[in-house]
């Protein structure tokens, strides 16, 4: 009997060494991906965006930003999706210069996607409001607005005003 419990051990002994042979070689964790920092942070539309993260882990060998122009109002994002390669500055910060491609639009949705030991990671969705284009209130679209009205009244009074006193 005891030589059927040492059979028994031994056959599952064996089988284990098997399988983790077979298995291959056992994969690191996930690479951790830190903050997603935006230069500027609430970029207008067609601007330069520096998008810089810190990650950690092991065997990186490539690390992309991927983002979506998008209209909120309208629910729509222009297609395709930008996918830029970020580099390597230091220690452990990768980043990349992106420069927006549509005027139209009020958010970018972004996302990091890595390689790490073979492998692609995709980590989770961040979304940013964008400023408008010109960032104040006197934004012009080619056509007079409501101040040039006020200037011709403002204008008609003074000259009424000088006839008057000239007169006496």
């Amino acid at each position: 009997m005891r030589n059927n419990i040492r059979k028994a051990v031994m056959a599952i002994f064996i089988g284990i060494i098997v399988y983790l042979l077979v298995a291959g070689t056992v994969h690191g964790a996930k690479p951790i991906v830190g903050d997603i920092t935006l230069t500027p942070a609430h970029p207008a539309p067609q601007s330069v965006v520096t998008f810089s993260t810190d990650i950690s882990g092991d065997s990186i060998s490539s690390v992309r930003v991927v983002l979506n122009e998008c209209d909120k109002d309208k629910g729509i994002c222009h297609a395709p999706p930008q996918n830029v390669s970020m580099s390597k500055k230091s220690g452990n910060n990768y980043e990349a210069k992106v420069t927006l491609q549509w005027d139209d639009v009020t958010s970018i949705t972004y996302h990091i996607e890595l390689k790490s030991d073979g492998k692609w990671y995709e980590y989770e969705d961040h979304t940013t409001t964008l400023s408008s284009k010109s960032g104040d209130s006197n934004d012009s679209n080619g056509s007079p607005g409501f101040e040039i009205i006020v200037i011709f009244i403002s204008l008609i009074i003074i000259v009424l005003f000088l006839k008057r006193y000239k007169l006496k």
